[in-house]
């Protein structure tokens, strides 16, 4: 029952008021894209796997420079685009695949469909509950912990799986966002 309805109605309710609050950001984050690699890109190009793997329509402002797959970070970003990237203004967008009904705030990271993941068990657990923009692998780590990680914390989730529980993980998100950029000034 909480997933069903208590949990859709805090994230289509959430949703909708963020999303007109943080409108005007997104505008200036658009702004600033635009003028820092010459293009906006706020759809991703890829499907993501979405509850029970179908796939759906990621949105997200692309702050990665065109062309750069596979380089470290410093030459895959602009300072302001790497900025924008770890605080997590480039994700924004994704309040709308929210509103949707695609993601809810609290949950497993979505994959790339057709994603290689021949290297890791991948529980079926992880597809019974929506994607989140956060989740306990992005208050545990997020970049910095291993997929295999990120996978065990996706279990430990939907065995845990609670009001209270997402209410904890939406509280320390901002935590760990901020530790992630105090671990960027200090590289």
């Amino acid at each position: 029952m909480y997933q069903k309805y208590i949990k859709r109605f805090f994230d289509f309710t959430g949703a909708l008021i963020l999303f007109i609050l943080f409108f005007p950001i997104m505008i200036i984050t658009a702004v600033i894209i635009k003028l820092s690699l010459g293009k906006l890109t706020i759809k991703e190009t890829v499907l993501r796997e979405g509850i029970n793997q179908k796939p759906f329509q990621m949105y997200k402002i692309r702050t990665k420079i065109d062309g750069t797959r596979g380089k470290p970070d410093n030459q895959r970003y602009t300072t302001l685009t790497k900025i924008i990237d770890i605080f997590r203004i480039n994700e924004l967008p994704q309040l709308f695949n929210i509103i949707k009904g695609d993601m809810s705030f609290v949950g497993p990271r979505p994959f790339l469909v057709n994603d290689d993941l021949s290297d890791y068990v991948v529980s079926k657990k992880r597809y019974l509950v929506k994607p989140g923009i956060t989740g306990l692998a992005q208050i545990n780590g997020a970049r910095s912990i291993s997929q295999k990680q990120k996978l065990e914390y996706d279990i430990i989730y939907y065995d845990k799986i609670s009001l209270l529980l997402d209410l904890k993980i939406i509280l320390l998100t901002p935590v760990a966002v901020i530790k992630e950029y105090i671990n960027y000034l200090t590289q």
